[in-house]
């Protein structure tokens, strides 16, 4: 969650395992056993629940947010096309990213990276549709400083079909395929899947989820790139569309709870 430069350093967005309770993915929570409101950590996906070759790694809330607050920084020396496709829902949502308000998972396999964000923090997921469905589902955007200053970074997404569950309030699901041109003229592309879910608790809380799954950015040679059927990915996406739904909903189910 996430777009082309902002989903680039946050998407690999870094999300990560929310220490809890000595440090343990899923712990149901800390104490002498009496009956209490899980916590937000305890609501994250287990590490059995990772997609196949996924190893949670150790990061903090606050990691997240400092990965965040320079992403965003770098984002307004970003000209995206159409200007008005530029992502919003970031800019709100992460400021007000803390560690009480908020419980991190992220993982690694040799290719990707996948996160998980639960937070108390509601997020404008109409925001995310409009930054990119409709004459946003096709952004390029440039940056004008940095180490990627001059490329033209083109990002395509793909709605999912939605969630329909009664703990769900809304949903928004995409693919995005992202495609990135140096000045010198060579390719790097990625692909990933992205979920923001509004998740209603037995509590009557409302709490944000978000699920990453992306691939790792790598090179793509021009052999590689005349093989592809046009309008294909160039890279594909960790698991399929259908695979990537269930994950969202075993999630759902645990934020649930």
């Amino acid at each position: 969650m996430l777009r082309s430069i902002l989903s680039r350093s946050a998407l690999a967005r870094t999300t990560a395992l929310a220490a809890a309770c000595a440090g343990l993915i899923g712990v149901a929570g800390c104490g002498d056993g009496s009956a209490q409101e899980p916590t937000l950590p305890s609501l994250l996906l287990t590490s059995d629940q990772l997609p196949p070759d996924f190893t949670a790694v150790p990061m903090m809330v606050n990691d997240l947010i400092v990965s965040n607050r320079s992403t965003l920084e770098q984002s307004k020396t970003v000209a995206f096309t159409p200007p008005e496709c530029a992502p919003t829902a970031d800019a709100e949502f992460n400021p007000q990213l803390t560690e009480d308000n908020s419980a991190l998972l992220v993982a690694r396999s040799d290719t990707g990276v996948f996160s998980e964000l639960l937070s108390s923090v509601r997020r404008d997921i109409d925001a995310d549709r409009r930054a990119t469905t409709g004459p946003c589902a096709v952004v390029t955007a440039v940056p004008s400083k940095g180490t990627l200053a001059g490329a033209h970074i083109v990002t395509t997404t793909v709605e999912l079909p939605a969630l329909r569950d009664s703990a769900v309030e809304q949903s928004f699901l995409v693919r995005s395929d992202s495609v990135t041109t140096l000045p010198g003229g060579a390719v790097r592309a990625r692909a990933g899947l992205m979920g923001n879910i509004l998740v209603r608790r037995p509590s009557g809380e409302t709490v944000t989820l978000q699920l990453g799954l992306s691939t790792d950015e790598r090179a793509v040679s021009e052999q590689e790139r005349t093989a592809v059927v046009p309008g294909s990915a160039l890279v594909a996406a960790p698991v399929t569309d259908d695979e990537f739904v269930r994950l969202v909903r075993d999630a759902v189910t645990r934020a649930a709870r």
